[in-house]
């Protein structure tokens, strides 16, 4: 893309990267927030809840770290929560456990 000239050039990359900049952090502010609910969820030992109910605490459903399709379900992640959705609720909530590494820390010599 050419630009007539520097200041016209600066101009349209501020303007262009103000943009993504905010849908950046808007998306990164709804997954903290999803994460959120989900770790109150689960310290409150929920495993189950209808998406109504979770829609009305905050809950993004377009916003996720990763999906899934385990056999029949649809498995979504946020961070290191998973849970498996239907069309009227959330199932399966868990915490990821961590792979514990095959490998000590390496040794140099």
């Amino acid at each position: 893309m050419k630009f007539c000239s520097v200041s016209c050039k600066s101009r349209w990359h501020y303007a262009n990267g103000s943009r993504l900049k905010g849908l950046r952090l808007k998306t990164i502010g709804a997954l903290d927030r999803n994460h959120g609910i989900l770790e109150s969820l689960l310290s409150s030992g929920i495993t189950k809840i209808d998406i109504q109910d979770i829609v009305q605490m905050g809950f993004n459903l377009n916003c996720v770290t990763s999906y899934h399709k385990v056999r029949r379900h649809d498995e979504y992640r946020c961070y290191d929560i998973k849970y498996i959705q239907t069309p009227s609720r959330l199932t399966g909530i868990e915490r990821i456990k961590p792979i514990p590494s095959s490998q000590g820390p390496r040794r140099q010599g």
